[in-house]
């Protein structure tokens, strides 16, 4: 794990998975392989064994990132951060890599952005791919009862001063003459 001292250019990314966040501060030169090893280091350093049920994977290249579809709405879904490389005309992935793939900056991440990340499951091949459309990330959301409270200044009877609303109380700071 990076004790690396965060200064003012580093990039603070939340990671999600289910209803974990882990908060790391990021070089925006960093490359995605040190970002997620910094991640499962972070995961490990807690002493959590695994997430929802997903084992932690031993190696840093079983962890997928994702970024939201819309970035002002997280629940409408994710997409996996890393692009498919070119193919060249003779069928052959491109030699040259993305800088989409490289570091933060080069994928426009911002600080404070929501990355969901996943593990790739025990048994499944380096190259296989990991469910693309199926993250698991529980973004918190008010229910009708919250929102209720919040619209109508909080629960029922609260601020409740126990006198009659007919009642002639003066303003704070003035007595009754």
């Amino acid at each position: 794990m990076s004790t690396e001292t965060p200064i003012p250019q580093h990039l603070t990314l939340r990671f999600k998975k289910h209803k974990t966040t882990i908060l790391l501060f990021v070089s925006p030169h960093d490359s995605f392989a040190n970002v997620k090893s910094n991640l499962l280091d972070a995961i490990i350093s807690t002493g959590v064994a695994q997430i929802n049920g997903d084992p932690l994977p031993a190696n840093p290249e079983d962890v997928t990132l994702g970024v939201p579809i819309d970035s002002n709405d997280p629940s409408r879904g994710w997409i996996n951060l890393e692009i498919p490389e070119p193919e060249d005309s003779g069928g052959k992935k491109s030699k040259k890599a993305s800088v989409f793939n490289a570091t933060p900056s080069g994928a426009g991440l911002k600080d404070g952005m929501v990355l969901a990340f996943k593990f790739r499951p025990k048994g499944a091949t380096e190259g296989a791919d990991i469910d693309n459309n199926e993250w698991d990330v529980i973004i918190p959301a008010y229910d009708d009862e919250e929102d209720n409270q919040i619209k109508t200044g909080g629960v029922e009877g609260e601020g409740d001063t126990g006198q009659d609303e007919d009642e002639d109380v003066p303003p704070s700071g003035f007595l009754k003459g």
